[in-house]
């Protein structure tokens, strides 16, 4: 007999595709044996067939037979190993077999009547099924989908009987009372005539919550997401990463030289060289909440019956509760890219509702405390690790020069590593098309609004969106700087309570715009320079023009930034401190209205001043902190301070060459009558001087006014020349 013929089946038994190698012949090992052995083969049938396989088998006589065996034939213990190995696996299924019967027993009891309502909805869809696949397809071509329907199918039907206009789902159920309401709204608008309804009542909304959930159970939520992502985001420009809490480490790594001349001659450990530093970013993520109370749902409600009652081609119609959160949802989303640009991060007061850009530092207050400095929270010292660019202001007639400039300054390692970016506020992007084509327009190879530095083509510029107050300019790798969020969608998991004839609405997440790798950390600015950096940035952010609005009946804060304006108050109100002034810096507060407006005793944190502020509109006093918190005065400036002045006693005075004027200090009383050398659609200004004998102006003749005023200090007006030669009026204050 031949030991190759068993070979394939041995091979099976074993589990095996190919024989195992023993210096580098087939053969079978050790334990493959006893495997074999526990099947019943004997030991001379396996000696000789391991014999014959570490052979090839070549050794075989043609006709297989070998002479008379002293044990048991071969065919006889082959077919031992196989009845074997079937009669194990036969004891194996039946211990199965039994297991599985005896849990069958024990579960149907319970599942009976389950197995037989999954039968019948089975038997139901497949019927459903069966009738969708015989019926003909419709193929009515392009645009029948806009044709009217003469059997009204899939209009919104307001003809049914349990949902509202045949839309289905929970939310849309004519149990729900306002969804009746909507119902006798819409039928009354379409002529029809509809018994009388109760009124919106404190317990009409007790299934809000219940709707919430349905909300939830539904792919409804999708939808209200792919809406929002439609909205404008930073996310393109900085990619969001989700699973992040506060204090993550980012790690980053910064190496020495290595690379030297060939010394072999020298003593390995004399001229070894190289260094790895490791450093790391601490990422901070903000907690941020939303917190609603809708005082007045009948109100809602009535908006919410509106646009169900629109015309439109749009076939989609909002429920009640989607109303809701998908409104509040576009605002909370929209206050979150605003933030992410914008923000600078105020720890909230108790019991105060604190300001949508201060819940978070966004991008810029992220750079501005990496070049002015902040404490790290690993060590508690002061670090500097972005030093910036002395390249000036910013403007239209220069701003080609600075991003040369500013690129120029980069490693060249990194410049042109194809990677590098330079980032701008998007307004900056118009101003920068226009001086290159002011400056290059006539080139024949001019090309017109370019996306990338032109001196450095494999530098990409990149607009940053929503940073119309900023003029900071910087550089980095794509990708380096990222939006973070703890749990996606947490800002629209949606938390409601309702109570009597209010809903409390409110949600709560984290977020966060970071970047993973910054510049070494140093201590001391004097040692910083652009070789262990990643971000390059200009020196300064918002320009000392550009002023922030302060709170209403508050103290201003210098949170934001050091320019701001003031605003009218619930009555007049007196500046006792600029919060969170930094010592040292220049802070500018203007006075934006005189109506229930502001003023500066002389004490207090402002003893030192040189005399009490009581501001004129548009007047600005710049005062700068000392260590002990008290303010010193730096200046002053008038609302008018740059405006052109009419000579004394004038009536009839010139608008030549200005815009904006004050009037003279007059010996007598003067009333103007006109103005002379105006151009039609300026507006001009005309501040106030004086008390006595202060200019005044009447409705009446050229000058068409809501009344007569007295131009005295403080005072102004704002008037434009029209066509027909008169003057009207545009402000007053």
């Amino acid at each position: 007999m031949k030991f190759k013929s068993f070979s394939a089946h041995i091979l099976a038994l074993l589990g095996l595709s190919e024989w195992s190698k023993v210096e580098d012949k087939n053969s079978i090992t050790a334990e493959e044996v006893a495997k074999l052995k526990n099947y019943g083969f004997t030991e001379k049938f396996l000696t000789d067939f391991k014999a014959s396989l570490e052979n090839d088998f070549q050794d075989e006589a043609e006709d297989g037979n070998q002479g008379e065996e002293t044990e048991e034939p071969r065919t006889t213990a082959f077919l031992r190993g196989l009845l074997g190995d079937t009669a194990a696996r036969l004891t194996q299924a039946q211990e199965q077999l039994e297991a599985l019967q005896t849990q069958q027993r024990d579960e149907n009891r319970n599942n009976t009547a389950l197995i037989a309502k999954k039968d019948a909805e089975i038997t139901k869809l497949s019927g459903i099924i069966a009738q969708l696949s015989a019926a003909a397809e419709d193929d009515p071509g392009k645009g029948k989908q806009h044709n009217a329907q003469a059997d009204g199918k899939g209009k919104f039907n307001l003809q049914d009987e349990k949902q509202l206009g045949g839309l289905q789902g929970e939310m849309f159920s004519l149990d729900r009372p306002y969804n009746l309401r909507a119902k006798a709204a819409l039928m009354e608008a379409a002529g029809f005539e509809m018994i009388a309804l109760p009124k919106a009542s404190s317990i009409d909304y007790s299934r809000l919550k219940e709707d919430l959930g349905a909300f939830y159970r539904i792919p409804w939520q999708q939808r209200l997401q792919s809406f929002l992502m439609e909205l404008p985001s930073i996310e393109s420009i900085f990619p969001l990463e989700s699973g992040y809490q506060d204090l993550a480490t980012l790690v980053n790594i910064w190496l020495g030289e290595f690379s030297q001349a060939g010394n072999e001659e020298s003593d390995f450990d004399k001229v070894t060289k190289g260094s790895y530093e490791f450093d790391d970013e601490t990422l901070r993520m903000f907690n941020v909440m939303f917190a609603h109370r809708f005082k007045n749902l009948k109100a809602l409600e009535k908006t919410w019956i509106g646009t169900l009652n629109k015309e439109g081609s749009n076939p989609i119609k909002w429920s009640f509760i989607e109303y809701i959160l998908a409104e509040t949802a576009k605002k909370l989303h929209n206050e979150r890219e605003q933030r992410r640009i914008n923000g600078i991060r105020k720890d909230p007061n108790l019991n105060e509702p604190g300001k949508a850009l201060a819940a978070a530092d966004g991008l810029y207050e992220f750079l501005n405390k990496k070049v002015n400095g902040h404490t790290d929270i690993n060590n508690g010292k002061l670090v500097y690790q972005i030093k910036p660019f002395e390249l000036g202001e910013i403007t239209e007639a220069n701003i080609g020069e600075k991003v040369y400039k500013g690129t120029s300054m980069i490693p060249a390692v990194l410049r042109d590593s194809g990677n590098l970016a330079l980032y701008m506020p998007s307004h900056f992007i118009v101003l920068y098309h226009k001086y290159n084509e002011l400056h290059y327009g006539q080139n024949q190879d001019y090309k017109a609004n370019i996306m990338y530095v032109k001196e450095y083509p494999a530098v990409k510029i990149i607009p940053v969106p929503n940073a119309d107050n900023h003029h900071r300019i910087f550089w980095t790798f794509e990708g380096n700087i990222k939006t973070y969020e703890d749990k996606p969608g947490e800002m629209t998991a949606f938390n409601l309570e309702q109570e009597d004839w209010s809903l409390k609405v409110w949600s709560n997440w984290r977020e966060s715009i970071w970047a993973i790798a910054v510049g070494f950390k140093y201590t001391k600015k004097e040692d910083m320079d652009y070789t262990r950096q990643m971000i390059f940035c200009n020196e300064y952010d918002r320009p000392a023009s550009y002023f922030v609005d302060a709170d209403k009946d508050k103290n201003p804060s210098a949170k934001l930034h050091t320019s701001i304006v003031t605003v009218a108050n619930t009555a007049e109100f007196t500046i006792t401190d600029i919060e969170d002034a930094p010592v040292g810096a220049v802070i500018s507060l203007k006075c934006g209205s005189v109506d229930k407006g502001v003023k500066i005793e002389k004490s207090g944190n402002f003893e030192l001043i040189s005399d009490a502020w009581q501001p004129g509109k548009g007047d600005v006093i710049k005062l700068m902190k000392r260590a002990d918190g008290k303010f010193i005065e730096i200046g002053r400036e008038s609302g008018s301070s740059d405006a052109l002045q009419f000579a004394p006693d004038e009536t009839t005075p010139s608008l030549l060459d200005g815009e904006v004027f004050v009037t003279g200090v007059n010996t007598k009383a003067t009333a103007i009558t006109n103005f002379t050398d105006a151009e039609a659609g300026i507006v001009y200004t005309i501040y106030g001087n004086g008390s006595e004998n202060a200019s005044t102006i009447a409705s009446g003749g050229n000058f068409v006014l809501t009344e007569a005023i007295t131009l005295s200090e403080g005072k102004f007006i704002k008037l434009a020349k029209a066509a027909d030669g008169k003057f009207y009026e545009v402000a007053r204050g």
